[in-house]
């Protein structure tokens, strides 16, 4: 499989999500300080708590409406409409205006829009691939989107005080650019035939039932449990420990060489930190799974998600610049042990014929760790740093042991299933 012999559709996806995904990372990442500095760290959390809620009902409603009425419509409305909201926004934020309650409102639309535009992506991805590119491309959007925001996390650390009026029109220059390419050449890829329109109509209808079904498979709610606990860890760099670290991270030297020096705060700090896990993500990966490939699942599990708890637990406990990046370097390495093991857990517990609905409903872990992370933005406001590290050990404990329960379990269908073939085998030999 060669770039070249992807879909047109893909190619272009893959550069206009490069340049979006850089244009919001310069942002996005640090808008809870934003807000924190500009409206108190309560009034922040349950502001982020409501955007995630938007997130989730654009993203139900543009699933809805995908299988509807096509992609490429919808995409190039979401995307307009969140270089619209951010063209204002950028208004709110000029050096004419400065409004933080208006932009938040305005904010609540371009995260509709986000969350649209989130499932119509990934489906027109989905609709243009097959089984056997189609990890290949998935791969490759993963180091784009990485790649983008490293190199965004950095630069927009570095101009988010002085310039943020300019970075948000950047947004919504680079979103209008992203419409504008989609319309001109990305082709519709999802067309139902008229004859089959009402039957899918039908079909959509009664997908709650396919739902109550996942809700009601115990192992793979332990699983989403575990995985919200675990992901909530990860949301807090763009939660409270943003907050923490820029309050409590002074100007100090980062790298001082004869007249040559390089102060940080702790807004550059987060920005450092961001980028230092995505390049170690996109270029440690292979190493680390080498490193493991022997391993038990269980002895993975056992291994990184320990590190990577005792990682964020240690993030609230120290200041010093040098310390942060060598346990991020711990943290990265316990995150790229456990990923691996955790997909291969979820290929194993979806069904073939009810994959789809399993899938729906396990992108809400997502949504709700960001959410139990913008509570612990509420909760720091009342607790000191350290408390919050015991909760991120409490998280990732029983976030562990549920992981390590699911496994178990695992394991024992597939010793059931072994012994169901080889029984089926025997008697076809027999017969």
């Amino acid at each position: 499989m060669a770039f070249k012999d992807l879909h047109y559709n893909i190619k272009i996806r893959i550069i206009t999500q490069f340049f979006t995904t850089f244009a919001t990372m310069m942002v996005m990442p640090f808008l809870t300080v934003y807000f924190a500095q500009k409206v108190g760290q309560t009034v922040t959390g349950f502001m982020l708590v409501s955007l995630v809620f938007i997130g989730v009902a654009g993203g139900m409603i543009g699933g809805f409406f995908s299988d509807r009425i096509g992609r490429k419509q919808l995409m190039v409305g979401s995307e307009l409409g969140t270089g619209v909201a951010f063209f204002i926004i950028a208004f709110l934020n000029s050096p004419w205006l400065d409004a933080p309650y208006l932009t938040y409102v305005v904010f609540i639309f371009s995260m509709f829009f986000g969350g649209v535009l989130g499932p119509v992506s990934q489906a027109m991805v989905l609709d243009v691939t097959n089984s056997e590119n189609r990890r290949y491309v998935f791969t490759l959007l993963y180091w784009i989107g990485n790649m983008s925001s490293g190199i965004a996390g950095i630069i927009g650390a570095i101009f988010f005080y002085e310039y943020l009026f300019q970075l948000f029109l950047v947004i919504a220059t680079v979103s209008f650019l992203s419409a504008v390419i989609t319309q001109l050449f990305i082709t519709e890829s999802y067309i139902i035939e008229p004859s089959k329109s009402d039957k899918t109509k039908n079909e959509k209808g009664s997908i709650w039932n396919n739902y109550k079904v996942v809700f009601r498979d115990r192992v793979f709610m332990m699983f989403l449990f575990a995985g919200i606990l675990i992901l909530s860890l990860e949301e807090q760099l763009t939660n409270f420990l943003a907050i923490h670290f820029a309050e409590e991270i002074t100007s100090q030297s980062l790298i001082s060489f004869r007249q040559w020096e390089i102060d940080v705060d702790g807004v550059l700090m987060l920005g450092i930190l961001r980028s230092e896990n995505t390049f170690l993500v996109v270029f440690a990966a292979g190493l680390i799974t080498w490193l493991v490939k022997r391993w038990s699942n269980k002895t993975v599990l056992l291994v990184g998600l320990s590190i990577y708890t005792i990682g964020y637990a240690l993030f609230t406990m120290f200041q010093l610049p040098w310390v942060l990046i060598a346990v991020m370097v711990v943290v990265t390495i316990g995150e790229l042990m456990y990923i691996p093991v955790r997909q291969a857990m979820l290929g194993d517990l979806t069904p073939d014929h009810a994959r789809s609905s399993y899938l729906a409903i396990h992108q809400m872990v997502f949504y709700i760790a960001m959410l139990v992370a913008a509570i612990d933005i509420i909760i720091g406001g009342f607790v000191p740093a350290w408390v919050m590290g015991l909760k991120y050990v409490l998280f990732g404990g029983v976030g562990l042991l549920l992981f390590l329960k699911v496994d178990k379990r695992i394991q024992e269908k597939k010793v059931e299933a072994k012994r169901v073939d080889d029984e089926e085998k025997r008697k076809y030999v027999l017969n």
